[in-house]
């Protein structure tokens, strides 16, 4: 009797596709760079634009010791963005970023909020507003000296969700920036949909903004737009002084760049405020 050909058997395994098995490495390197506390923060001023004034103070995700042959940071992060170590390591810096600002406010550090920025998806999960208010109180600091930067090339599952936290926030005295702005895929649709103060430009438009014109009309425009909804713009990866009188002639309100100040420890900064 003729045989029929057997079915592949079904125990065996497909290989992981690339992107699957990158988010895994990511996941494990960055779970354990926070069991060995490996992974700190600094932060950045940014400054007006007019004046140089230190208006706010982004927190920033650094590798404790110098790892020059180390993986990149920002990388892994956004490789395992939708992964709980993620989660977790928001929830670390929200917690020590905030009790560093209230360190700088009870000593009389002035008037410069705190940015912090988070995923897009933490910006929509269930019970959000409750941890930060408790985290918060918790450092004793006023929700008004605080700003959030939500990435705008991170995925967004529900702008409903996301919508309705943001006016909560923005009620509390929370302010709320759209970080990366024109890098992604969605900015427009963004813009339209969610209730924001400010918009900060990617440092990529201004590596390039002194020898490209188009550079110099998307920023030029995209402030445009930002000022006619009412929003501030902001502009990071300023590094030289013809950047910084360009922006400044384009009508930027906030700049962020080495040309001020580099990324610094909490304690620098107290001093520096």
């Amino acid at each position: 009797m003729e045989r029929t050909a057997s079915p592949p058997a079904t125990s065996e395994r497909r290989s992981p596709t690339p992107g699957a098995a990158r988010k895994r490495e990511a996941i494990r390197q960055l779970k354990g760079a926070m069991e060995e506390d490996r992974i700190l923060l600094h932060y950045q001023p940014i400054v007006t634009a007019r004046d140089s004034r230190i208006a706010y103070v982004e927190a920033l995700l650094r590798w404790r010791a110098p790892e020059r042959e180390g993986p990149d940071l920002i990388g892994l992060i956004r490789a395992a963005e939708l992964s709980p170590v993620i989660f977790k390591l928001e929830h670390r810096t929200l917690r020590e970023s905030f009790q560093a600002a209230a360190r700088w406010r009870r000593g009389g550090a002035g008037e410069a909020r705190l940015n912090v920025n988070l995923s897009a998806r933490e910006f929509g999960r269930a019970g959000l507003v409750g941890r930060l208010t408790r985290q918060l109180r918790t450092a004793g600091l006023d929700p008004r000296a605080v700003a959030l930067e939500i990435t705008e090339t991170s995925r967004m599952d529900a702008f409903a969700a996301v919508a309705e936290h943001l006016d909560q926030l923005i009620a509390m005295g929370i302010e709320i920036w759209l970080d990366d702005f024109g890098t992604g895929h969605s900015s427009l649709d963004w813009l339209s949909r969610l209730p924001i103060d400010g918009v900060k430009i990617a440092g990529t438009f201004v590596e390039r903004i002194l020898a490209e014109k188009r550079c110099q009309v998307i920023v030029a425009r995209v402030v445009e737009m930002a000022h006619d909804l009412g929003l501030r713009v902001a502009v990071e990866g300023v590094e030289k002084e013809e950047q910084r009188d360009l922006l400044v002639a384009k009508g930027c309100d906030l700049l962020q760049g080495f040309l001020w100040h580099a990324p610094m420890p909490a304690e620098e900064v107290g001093r520096l405020l």
